[in-house]
């Protein structure tokens, strides 16, 4: 992630010296409303630098925001709640705003149930590699044979699911940046320190994992790293099942046979024999 002096383009940011909010077009200029004050800012150089920030991974649902954090209603509409109980809606389909409402339980539950997500910082990274896309890739490729999936549950044709497939594949994307920082040699989540952190706690109890142990004590971080490793690796296969499942559903909801998704295959795999990437 970067710093900015000022916010690049509406959405929601984080002001060093204001917290959270939202950038939104004001009658033509650009405007900050803070949602801690509940204030609006104009002058969007004072109070910088800013940090882009965006939804993360859901983190609980309710018919009405009940708790202060960032929600998003059945339709994809944004909505922040503020410690003091205030809300506003701050994005309707793609347009960021600062709309206040009152916090009234029978209007706001029409628009519900709402899903209550964290918030995090914008990985400002390329999106794809720096290799040439078209370049066609041979080397790895397979077929992949997926298991049947049963769809069940809430089988409705309607915008619900398919945000709710949005939501599972973002805590795959979420689940998969775990596991790679798992497998890195760098350790950038510093799985190898947090054991250390324990030996040494376990070694002012007088457990015998100090630096006597030598290799030993090398081999057992090891160990722990490899542990925690296979952990994310569950955990991200976990969140891929969730994904194909919930694809399963949206698949039956809107009526697609099974015939209609192998022809839509069929097609994706031409469109890229066409491209050169088989």
């Amino acid at each position: 992630m970067s710093d900015h002096r000022t916010p690049d383009a509406p959405g929601m940011w984080k002001a060093a010296h204001g917290g959270y909010g939202v950038m939104f077009d004001d009658d033509g200029e650009p405007a900050m409303l803070l949602f801690g004050p509940g204030a609006k800012v104009r002058a969007l150089d004072s109070i910088g630098p800013y940090t882009r920030l965006h939804p993360g991974i859901p983190v609980g649902s309710a018919p009405v925001p009940n708790l202060p954090g960032l929600w998003m209603d059945k339709d994809g509409s944004l909505y922040f709640l503020s410690d003091g109980r205030r809300v506003w809606r701050i994005r309707d389909n793609h347009d960021w705003m600062a709309e206040e409402l009152g916090n009234d339980p029978w209007e706001l539950s029409k628009h519900g149930p709402y899903t209550r997500y964290s918030i995090q910082a914008v990985e400002e990274v390329p999106w794809k590699p720096e290799a040439d896309d078209s370049a066609p890739i041979h080397e790895g490729t397979r077929t992949v044979h997926l298991p049947d999936v049963r769809s069940f549950g809430r089988l409705e044709q309607d915008k619900w699911l398919a945000v709710k497939n949005l939501e599972e594949s973002a805590e795959l994307v979420e689940a998969c940046k775990q596991y790679l920082k798992a497998c890195d040699p760098t350790d950038p989540s510093g799985i190898g320190d947090q054991f250390d952190d324990h030996a040494d706690c376990l070694a002012c109890y007088g457990v015998n994992v100090g630096g006597e142990l030598g290799d030993d004590r090398d081999k057992a971080r090891n160990g722990w790293i490899s542990h925690v490793r296979d952990q994310r690796r569950q955990a991200m296969l976990g969140e891929l099942a969730d994904v194909l499942q919930t694809v399963g559903n949206l698949i039956t909801a809107f009526g697609i046979t099974d015939e209609e998704v192998g022809r839509a295959m069929d097609d994706c795999l031409e469109r890229n024999r066409r491209k050169g990437r088989l």
